[in-house]
């Protein structure tokens, strides 16, 4: 059944219900959950998989080890929760959110608890099968490193061993000029094709991410989905090519995206006051004109740079400072005044290429983990 439930627990005078799908109804309480969270912290709560999960976009994932977990004070939806098992042996994650005005009431208790029992109960024990030794173990990702997730995780015995960084540059040509890009000889640079380029890209983006633990996995299936979405733009998707050879070569790309700012996808909220100083002065500068109204349309939103890949064949050339030059330009082209990105904390070389173009940390995700008591072989 599209909307079954699976089971239910309730904590204190919390309820919650994990269902394989979601209902009309109740995707339209999560994203409003979401974005209500969204506006008080300045910080989207739930990554873009997951909203694609709750919109009905990504049914398989969800009906194949992803369950949603709603949270009832009574009838009202006072928290969501999201669980992806990883493959076989693997950790599971998940990512949660609390209304704000329930918040302290025992309703990410609640949310917790209900995931940990589903891990539990799903996990094989050592004698049923051989598992890794993460097969039993939660990651909650923490979205803004808010207050209250770090207090949790200290309280319940998480500890961080992941950090996702949110770094952002003015493309305000009188605060930032962007330099020049300069790709080597034989190589150029053109549009990605709808239709045409999606095979090659998903081979760059495997070989470019091998490491990486969600983007490397990526699908023709969720690359389909998100070229369907209403932000996808193809002369945004600018791909570098080696064209010495007989046939041209992909070799770097660089995807990027523009949403509005404080969309429940786009990460920090322009003008939230995070991090360093400087990113401080970027916010400030672009929240303003949002914030009055004074703006024209584009400048009520922000480009992001979606995905940066080089091929490992072809890294020390320049290319990823090259392709990053250009969507910036794109997106600069646009009227956008401001872009951001996402680059883990341990990528020194990636942070270290995007400092130098002017990039500055302005928040963090960040995600915890705890191993999940597993039963005891008899």
């Amino acid at each position: 059944m599209d909307n079954m439930r699976v089971d239910n627990m309730q904590v204190d005078d919390v309820r919650v219900d994990n269902r394989e799908r979601l209902d009309d109804v109740q995707r339209a309480e999560v994203l409003a959950l979401a974005a209500s969270a969204n506006h008080v912290d300045g910080v989207a709560p739930l990554s873009e998989q997951v909203l694609l999960a709750v919109r009905g976009v990504d049914t398989v994932i969800a009906n194949t080890g992803s369950p949603h977990f709603l949270a009832y004070a009574g009838t009202h939806l006072a928290g969501y929760a999201h669980l992806e098992r990883g493959p076989a042996g693997e950790a599971a994650t998940a990512e949660l959110v609390v209304d704000p005005a329930r918040r302290r009431q025992g309703v990410g208790t609640a949310l917790v608890r209900a995931l940990e029992t589903a891990l539990r109960s799903a996990t094989p024990s050592p004698r049923q099968s051989a598992v890794a030794p993460e097969a039993g173990t939660l990651r909650l990702w923490s979205h803004g490193h808010l207050e209250g997730a770090r207090a949790f995780a200290a309280r319940d015995g998480y500890t961080s061993v992941r950090e996702l960084w949110v770094m952002r540059r003015s493309l305000r040509p009188d605060v930032s000029p962007l330099p020049a890009a300069r790709l080597p000889e034989g190589f150029r640079a053109r549009d990605f094709a709808v239709g045409q380029d999606e095979d090659a890209w998903l081979r760059l983006n495997a070989r470019a991410f091998a490491d990486h633990p969600e983007q490397g996995r990526l699908t023709r299936r969720d690359l389909d989905q998100r070229i369907a979405e209403p932000w996808f733009d193809a002369t945004g998707f600018i791909l570098v090519e080696d064209v010495a050879g007989p046939a041209p070569v992909l070799a770097a790309a660089h995807w990027t995206k523009v949403v509005p700012v404080g969309d429940s996808e786009a990460g920090t909220e322009v003008g939230t006051k995070v991090g360093t100083e400087e990113c401080t002065e970027v916010g400030t500068e672009v929240g303003t004109e949002v914030g009055t109204g004074k703006g024209t349309e584009t400048s009520r939103k922000q480009g992001e740079v979606y995905v940066v890949g080089v091929d490992p064949a072809y890294q020390g050339l320049g290319l990823g400072r090259a392709v990053t030059i250009l969507g910036l330009a794109h997106l600069r082209e646009l009227g956008l005044t401001e872009a951001m990105l996402y680059v883990d904390a341990d990528n020194s070389a990636a942070v270290a290429t995007y400092s130098r173009l002017g990039f500055v940390r302005c928040a963090a995700d960040v995600t915890y983990s705890r191993a999940v008591h597993l039963p005891v072989p008899r």
